[in-house]
Order: structure tokens, then sequence, then C-alpha cells
């Protein structure tokens, strides 16, 4: 059974394992399989790639016992870190219990890092509205990936209470 970092009813958010990512690859919501495009990967690969890359913290959500999606960090320096999530149709249909859940994961998802940023395209509307209720701010400029209008998202660990400090540890195959 896998280490539970955190618990909102029947939702949990505990460490992933790489075979976590082949049981959500095919049923991502498109708006995430958007963005795997848009950033030139597979969602295979952007599910299964923070495994191999030193430092990152990769994580599953669990509704019961089904993964229904997978998040993580990787770090750009010592001090900062791109986070990331990738979901299924379930975040969707359950979406109550996701957001009552929402803060804790980020927190978790902070640790101790300075900065959490990443980029997303600026039309997808509902997971903005999503990182503004969560504690991210949005750059004022417009980047261009791919020829997509994407904005920078960011989160400031100054701004916010967090007291959960994960130490990274080993990624077991």
């Amino acid at each position: 059974m896998a280490e539970e970092l955190g618990r909102v009813k029947n939702l949990s958010l505990v460490y992933a394992k790489k075979e976590d990512a082949y049981e959500i690859k095919d049923r991502l919501r498109f708006p995430d399989m958007r963005e795997c495009l848009i950033h030139g990967v597979t969602p295979e690969q952007a599910l299964t790639d923070p495994f191999f890359i030193v430092g990152s913290r990769t994580f599953s959500i669990k509704l019961d016992d089904k993964i229904i999606g997978m998040c993580g960090t990787v770090p750009i320096d010592s001090k900062n870190a791109r986070v990331w999530m990738l979901g299924t149709d379930d975040i969707l249909d359950n979406w109550r219990i996701f957001v009552r859940g929402t803060r804790k994961a980020v927190d978790i998802l902070q640790g101790d890092y300075e900065t959490i940023e990443n980029f997303i395209p600026i039309d997808h509307e509902h997971t903005i509205m999503w990182l503004l209720w969560s504690g991210f701010e949005l750059d004022e400029n417009a980047y261009e990936v791919s020829s997509h209008a994407m904005v920078r998202f960011t989160r400031c660990k100054k701004t916010q209470n967090n007291v959960y400090y994960l130490r990274p540890r080993p990624v077991m195959h």
C-alpha cells in the first residue's frame, strides 16, 4: 500500500509508482491531452518522465483505490520547481471533493520550494480559475509555446503558510 500524504473523505494523495501512469495515460481529460500535445510529448511521456529526473516528486491522486490523476514537481534549481498535474474525467465528476483537497495537496507540492510555477494555455479557463483558487498568481504577460498562447502561473512560499516539508526519496522501480 502506498504511503498516504493527505486525505479528504475517499480522495487521497500518495507517492506515485510508474505503473500509475500506465493506468491513466489513455484516460486523460481533453485539456490535459491538449497540453501534452502543445509541449510535444505523449501523455505517457508526460506522466513517466518525472520518474527519471533527479529531485522530482511524483504523486498519484486516488479516489477510493482508483487513480484519477497524477501531479508533482520537477526542480528548476534548489529553490524553484515546475509544478504539474494531469487528470482524468473522474476529477470533473468528483470536483467538489477534489477542490476540498486542493489546498493541502498544493501545500505538499510546494514543499520546501520558494516558488512553484508552470505555463497553461490561456483558454483553459476552468483550470485557471482553479489555479487562482489554489493560491497561484498569473503573470500579466502572454507567452507562446508551439504557436499557442500561454500564461505563466506561480505560487510563492513566502505568501503561504506551508508546513509540508518532504524529503526527497529514491524512486523505486
